[in-house]
């Protein structure tokens, strides 16, 4: 059962195979119904292209982006008329290489691309009808008269096989090849289509039932269908079946030819009723009908599909129309003198060229102007264009020339147009103007467009004036001495003298030096030129205007390309120009004519040179402005008219041909101008009678196409270097050179005066001479520094032993050794710097000499010249040897002692005698002192002993004359020095001293010290300044209140200008509640018992009520009784006293009537007894006073109060009775006032907060003030607020 269900089903997979087949005819994976060219294998993806042919797979079909040309603008390459025969039949090569042609002489021909005729290659039977060449390009299939129908070489014309083999001596009028090279077919006069394999020649079917002879054949692109025309009707036949396909009669007449689109979309047929029909191969129907008014003798598709050529018969044009629109695109119109009639037409690979076939037995090939390298230009151009299109090496372009004049294609090129303009006047200046680096890249800027063209020059377009040798005229010229440009534009302007002497574009005439014998009746005459010339006018003869040398003349001397140019003078009655034609030999011949004499003749250059018999060519001066004559005199150079002075550049009645095109378009056109430049170019354009370029000139123009054509330069000495470069032009052959074309033979790169070749250093400048040539010698002694052992010592040079010391003043030149006195560069073993052989001590590197040869080096020895000395320990020139000379007694001890036999020993005055045996050792002058006081007993100029008996014990206090205290009085103030305190005091206060006794009888410490040197605190300040002379940390005291104005000290005055008691926060500031905290610091300087109030609402933190102790660290405790205590010292409170104690709550007691009615009569009573105590407080202040006053007195001594000692309010100190009564009652109304109040404000920490008032100017620290309506002033601080305390 298995094995049956699989063999069904591979039986109806085999059934389907068919169908699935037939949905992609052409196998090109695109089912027919979406595939929109099924008879065609194709890759395009695109929309309208799906499954067509895309050449360059792009996704997109050939017909969809095929190349369209104007078919009216062609040029027609070449036309064969040597072979007889009406041409019947053209077919192309695929490679474009050749075509082929047959005609109704039998004969099949082969000629280039261009249409030259190249061989015979094979002769049929009969009348040649058809011919079609098979894909891969190796065979032709021909069809002929008398049953021909044959294989052919292509190459060859071998016969390859013979497929009709006489069955029938009828005519074969049709042939075809598949594309896929499998099959080709033949049809005539018989009605029957043969078929043959390709692979041997075979006969593969005949397809027979045909309603006439045959006209037309051809296959699909995928082989799978063949079309044959036959009489009126087309029919297509499935080639793998042989069952047709379609059949149908459109035409009114037989048909004539045949062909499918190489997309398989279409089918053109046309015939003797003058129409053409397409037909949608798809859907069979047509799409398209033309009437041509002519016989259709052959249609042919481009290559892409999108051009379909028509060749009418009898008739001088045809048509070319494009198939995506069906319009024409060109009508090729070749009318000649010949009978028309055009019979076959087939495009090449590249749809750009067709090759026709005509009537008369004629074959040309015509190209659209858009496959050409189009060459504008006028007469010259024109004479070049056979050379170029023989010459030009190329396989895929052909030139062709239009004509143009330059203006014309200055417009098209700015346009970005594709043609190269060729003219002697290069680019029209009136619609493009030369770029500002135009030398070097010969670009002109459009002045329409954005536009640019390059311009190059490719060859020499001269001209040559000449008279009649041996006449008149000849000896005017040379009288003249030739012509300048300057003379030649007087002769052939026809401008004014105004415009020829003004300076513009070209510069003004100097008119004396030009026309130095003018007669001014403004003819020009040969005798305005010299005097001994004939007084005819100047007649000037040329060719026709159209002619192109009249333009060398427009560009040399008639500024054609300036915006104000002249013209050739105009001839008239009054001068004659003559105008001989377009020959140039009637030029030449007119002027050597007898009847020449009196004109001057102008034409090219070098047909003058070639065929100057019978005349005398003027020679010419560059100069455009003097005469001849003036400008040699000016150092200017007469040339002669030659060929190398045309292609030097030197001959001035010349202009360049010039060559220019679209920069666009450079690519394009760029080897075609590069040719021109080339040698086969240039040959060209020489042979064609004009002068080439130099070869410098050649090089800058390909410079100007980005070509670096630098080998093309002359290089007399083959160096590699054109002359034009070459620094050293005579270099020996075969010598290697630079850039410059000069060899290091010949260079010094360094300048150093050595020439390259033998410069050891070639860049580096030196002067040395040994050894190495040319390299840096720092010390000139002629060794390069990297030779020179010592490169900055011109003395040295070498060193042989390698030891530094170079061999001229080496005293041990072999031997390496670094001795350096003495002897240089020997052996020294302990490398004192003494040769071995010159030191005494040779392993001691400390010793070398012994010079009193006591054994001791002299580096050691203190006495080397000294035999009995050589040590000396301490240093004091007496040698330690005592039994030498001078021996020092003190060999540890430096000494100068040399008296009494002591030598070497300490003396420290430096008198000679050893300070052991001098009593005075440090006085020179003394050396004796009996009473050992110091003071040397002998008299002298000096201080001596006056006192020679001092007592022991005052020994060390004599003065210098040897005088103790007990023994003298200095100041002379009655007391001795050894009692006197102040032995010194000034003799004007000696009255003044202290007595020995103070009056209870001790020792007075200050004896014989007057006030002003006693400082009994040693501060510094004496007695008689300092108020505080028993601490040593004050001395002053400006306010008075018995605290030191030295406020760093412990006890100094905070408040040094005012008086005050304070002494807890500071000491002496104000403090009016005498609490011993300042008023500064005191929240309330009127209450003795409190003095902060840590939350600011005006309770202090001081309490007495023990039942608040317990936890509480701010304040004191007052056992004696604290004012309005604060219960919540850190909670700032609002209420009244008397209902929270300073807190935000009131404190919640049993009895709360009670004790709040006892708290109001305590706070009463305690606000009464405050007042009765401040002013008894007050009353008792004034008794102080008034006894103050009766008991005050200047004491002896001021002493400052101890800081233990209660603190006194400076208001109590220095006052009178009424200012104690007058502040005591200010004190009293101070206190009312507080109690009248809750809380006196000091503080406020927002602006918002200050009692009414102005505010007023800021100080110079930028401090904001501001006083209230009380007459208090405030100022501004970091937290806010504070009233000024003054």
């Amino acid at each position: 059962m298995r094995n049956a269900l699989i063999l069904s089903a591979l039986m109806v997979s085999m059934s389907l195979l068919p169908i699935i087949t037939a949905l992609d005819g052409d196998g090109d994976g695109v089912i027919d119904e979406e595939d929109i060219c099924p008879f065609a294998y194709g890759t395009a993806v695109s929309t309208a292209g799906e499954g067509c042919p895309d050449s360059d797979g792009d996704g997109v079909a050939n017909f969809e982006q095929a190349l369209m040309f104007d078919w009216s603008d062609t040029n027609e390459l070449e036309l064969d008329t040597t072979m007889g025969g009406e041409k019947t039949a053209v077919t192309w090569a695929p490679n474009n290489s050749v075509f082929y042609a047959g005609s109704k002489n039998n004969q099949v021909s082969m000629y280039d691309k261009s249409g030259n005729y190249l061989s015979l290659l094979y002769t049929m039977q009969g009348d040649v009808y058809d011919i079609e060449i098979s894909p891969n390009g190796d065979n032709l299939i021909v069809a002929s008269g008398n049953g021909g129908c044959k294989i052919i070489n292509a190459t060859s014309g071998i016969m390859v096989a013979d497929l009709w083999q006489g069955r029938t001596n009828n005519g074969v009028f049709e042939v075809a090849w598949s594309n896929d090279d499998t099959r080709v077919f033949c049809g005539g006069f018989d009605a029957i289509l043969s078929s043959y394999y390709t692979s041997n020649w075979s006969l593969e079917t005949n397809y027979s039932g045909l309603p006439g002879w045959i006209s037309g054949i051809d296959t699909t692109p995928d082989g799978r269908l063949v079309f044959v025309a036959s009489n009126r009707e087309v029919s297509a036949f499935w080639t793998s079946n042989g069952t047709q396909y379609t059949a149908h009669t459109n035409h009114t007449q037989y048909i004539r030819v045949l062909t499918v689109s190489p997309d398989g979309r279409y089918v053109a047929t046309g015939g003797q009723d003058n129409r053409v029909m397409v037909m949608d191969v798809e859907s069979k129907s047509i799409i398209k009908q033309f009437s041509l008014g002519v016989h259709v003798y052959d249609i042919d598709f481009s290559p892409d599909g999108g051009s379909m050529v028509i060749a009418r018969g009898y008739n001088s044009s045809s048509f070319v129309y494009r198939t995506d629109t069906w319009d024409s695109i060109g009508e090729i119109d070749l009318t000649t003198s010949w009978e028309p009639g055009l019979f076959a037409a087939e495009f090449d690979a590249e749809g750009e060229r067709l090759v026709l076939a005509w009537r008369r037995g004629w074959i040309s090939v015509i190209m659209v102007s858009d496959a050409f390298i189009r060459v504008e230009g006028e007469h010259y151009t024109s004479l070049m264009e056979g050379s170029w299109r023989s010459s030009f090496p190329t396989v895929d372009q052909e030139v062709g020339y239009w004509e143009s004049d330059r203006l014309l294609t200055t417009v098209e090129l700015c346009s970005s147009g594709y043609p190269i303009g060729s003219s002697p006047n290069g680019v029209s200046p009136v619609y493009a103007t030369k770029a500002a680096n135009y030398s070097t890249t010969g670009l002109w800027d459009c002045v329409n467009t954005d536009g640019q063209i390059i311009e190059i020059p490719y060859g020499r377009a001269a001209g040559a004036l000449m008279v009649k040798a041996g006449g008149s005229t000849e000896s005017c010229m040379t009288a003249v001495g030739g012509l300048s440009m300057a003379q030649v534009r007087w002769i052939t302007s026809g401008s004014n003298v105004n415009i020829l002497t003004s300076n513009g574009e070209m510069p003004g005439l100097i008119w004396n030096s030009v026309v130095p014998n003018d007669d001014g009746d403004g003819i020009p005459e040969w005798s305005d030129l010299h005097s001994s010339c004939d007084s005819e006018e100047i007649v000037l003869t040329h060719r026709w205007e159209n002619r192109s040398d009249i333009t060398i003349l427009e560009e040399t001397v008639l500024c054609s390309n300036c915006a104000q140019s002249e013209s050739i003078y105009s001839s008239t009655l009054n001068r004659f120009r003559i105008n001989v034609g377009e020959p140039r030999e009637n030029v030449t011949n007119g002027i050597s004519a007898p009847a020449g004499d009196g004109s001057i003749g102008f034409t090219e250059l070098v047909y003058t040179l070639e065929n100057d018999d019978g005349l005398y060519i003027v020679p010419l001066v560059d100069n455009y402005t003097h005469g001849a004559a003036d400008a040699v005199a000016a150092g200017g150079i007469l040339v002669n008219a030659s060929i190398e002075a045309s292609r030097s550049g030197d001959w001035p009645l010349q202009t360049d041909m010039r060559a220019f095109t679209s920069a666009d378009q450079i690519t394009r056109n760029h080897d075609f101008m590069k040719y021109l430049l080339s040698d086969p170019g240039q040959l060209e354009w020489e042979q064609m009678g004009f002068t080439g370029l130099s070869l410098w000139e050649r090089y800058i123009a390909y410079a100007k196409l980005g070509e670096d054509m630098y080998y093309i330069l002359p290089d007399n000495d083959s160096d590699g270097v054109w002359n034009g470069d070459d620094l050293c032009p005579g270099t020996e052959v075969g010598l290697e050179v630079n850039l410059d074309g000069c060899p290091q033979s010949e260079l010094d790169d360094d300048n150093d005066g050595f020439t390259n070749d033998i410069d050891d250093c070639p860049d580096v400048a030196g002067n040395s001479t040994f050894g190495s040539i040319g390299c840096p010698d720092n010390d000139g002694d002629g060794w390069q520094n990297s030779n020179d052992s010592h490169p900055n010592d011109n003395t040295e040079w070498n060193d042989t032993d390698s030891d530094g010391y170079g061999d001229n003043s080496d005293d041990c030149v072999d031997e390496f050794g670094n001795s350096t006195n003495g002897l240089l560069g020997c052996i020294d073993t302990d490398g004192d710097g003494w040769a071995d052989s010159m030191d005494d001590f040779p392993s001691d590197p400390t010793e070398w000499k012994d010079t009193d040869s006591d054994g001791f080096g002299d580096n050691v020895d203190i006495f080397p010249f000294e035999s009995t000395q050589w040590l000396d320990s301490d240093l004091d020139g007496f040698g330690d040897n005592n039994s030498g000379l001078e021996g020092d007694d003190c060999v540890n001890v430096s000494g100068t002692s040399y008296k009494d036999g002591l030598f070497g020993c300490l003396d420290t005055d430096g008198d000679g005698w050893a300070d052991s045996v001098d009593d005075l050792p440090s006085n020179p002058e003394q050396h004796i002192d009996a009473d050992g006081d110091g003071v040397g007993d002998s008299i002298s100029n000096g201080y001596f002993d006056i006192c020679v008996e001092t007592p022991i014990e005052e020994i060390s206090m004599v003065n210098l004359n040897g005088c103790s205290p007990s023994e003298r009085d200095t100041d002379y103030d009655s007391f001795t020095d050894d009692i006197d305190q102040c032995p010194d005091t000034d003799i004007l206060k000696t009255t003044l001293v202290n007595l020995l006794y103070l009056d209870d009888g001790t020792l007075n410490p200050f004896v014989g010290c007057a006030p002003s040197e006693i400082d009994a605190d040693n501060d510094g300040y004496t007695s008689d300044v300092d108020e505080f002379d028993d601490n040593p940390e004050q001395w002053y005291d400006t306010d008075g209140d018995g605290y030191g104005d030295n406020v760093e000290a412990s006890d100094g005055d905070d408040c040094p200008n005012q008086a005050g008691t304070s002494i807890y926060d500071k000491l002496g500031c104000s403090d009016l509640d005498g609490d011993g905290w300042s008023s500064e610091t005191d929240f309330n300087d009127m209450d003795a018992t409190q003095w902060n109030d840590t939350d600011g609402d005006g309770y202090g933190d001081n309490w007495d009520n023990p039942d608040w102790t317990e936890g509480r660290v701010i304040g004191e405790f007052l056992v004696d009784g604290a004012n309005e205590p604060d219960r919540c010292p850190n909670e700032y409170s609002s209420y009244l006293y008397s209902d929270t104690q300073g807190c935000l709550s009131a404190l919640i007691v049993e009895e709360d009537e009670e004790k709040t009615s006892s708290a109001e009569e305590s706070e009463e009573d305690s606000n009464l007894m405050l007042i009765l105590g401040i002013a008894g407080a007050g009353i008792i202040f004034v008794l102080f006073g008034a006894i103050a006053v009766l008991i005050k007195k200047k004491p002896q001594q001021k002493r400052k109060k101890s800081s233990k000692d209660s603190a006194v309010h400076p208001a109590l100190e220095d006052q009178t009775e009424n200012d104690l009564i007058e502040q005591a009652q200010k004190a009293t109304e101070e206190v009312s006032k507080q109690l009248d109040s809750d809380k006196v404000v000091d503080f406020v920490s927002r602006w918002e907060d200050l009692p009414e008032g102005d505010w007023l100017p800021n100080d110079e620290n930028g401090v904001n003030w501001y006083q209230d309506n009380d007459g208090r002033y405030w100022y501004s601080t970091d937290d806010g607020f504070r009233v000024w305390d003054e």
